[in-house]
């Protein structure tokens, strides 16, 4: 009985892992919701790190990349967001340090603009808040609304 727990525990996360990567973390979770024993689990999960289909550095890698693309977001959300996926601190600063948060601050703003409309001013106010949000820091934020807003940006800080 217990191998066969211990092979549906294995099946039911090959299946997991048919569908997209997951970290360790995410996969024990998911089973044990799933109801299998902690032994069970721990069978399964050493079985899939033998055949090398837990790699939760790729994993993060993978998740950053796909944010990136989807839904650009700063450090702070990024980090929140992996962390919530059961990743180690290490991992995670890896995967965070390993994204050009310029280039993601940039996209996230050229992305919004399209979509805003409004004066001047109070675009510059509803981009700088959007990108807060986002999780940014003020620096990269500053920079990119200089940037994408162009002599807008520059005539509005001249004039506060």
């Amino acid at each position: 009985m217990d191998e066969g727990k211990k092979s549906s525990a294995l099946d039911h996360a090959l299946r997991l892992l048919a569908g997209r990567a997951h970290g360790r973390a995410e996969l024990e979770s998911k089973l044990k919701k799933k109801g299998f024993d902690p032994e069970s689990i721990a069978k399964a999960i050493a079985r899939l790190d033998e055949l090398s289909l837990t790699d939760d550095r790729a994993f993060a890698q993978s998740c950053t990349a796909s944010m990136a693309r989807r839904k650009p977001e700063g450090r702070l959300k990024t980090r929140a967001r992996l962390k919530q996926k059961g990743l180690p601190d290490n991992i995670i600063d890896e995967a965070v340090n390993g994204c050009d948060q310029t280039e993601l601050c940039r996209s996230a703003a050229e992305k919004k603009l399209r979509t805003l409309s409004a004066p001047p001013d109070q675009k510059k106010k509803k981009l700088i808040t959007f990108l807060k949000n986002r999780g940014f820091d003020w620096e990269t934020i500053r920079e990119t609304v200089k940037l994408v807003l162009g002599e807008e940006s520059d005539r509005s800080d001249q004039s506060n």
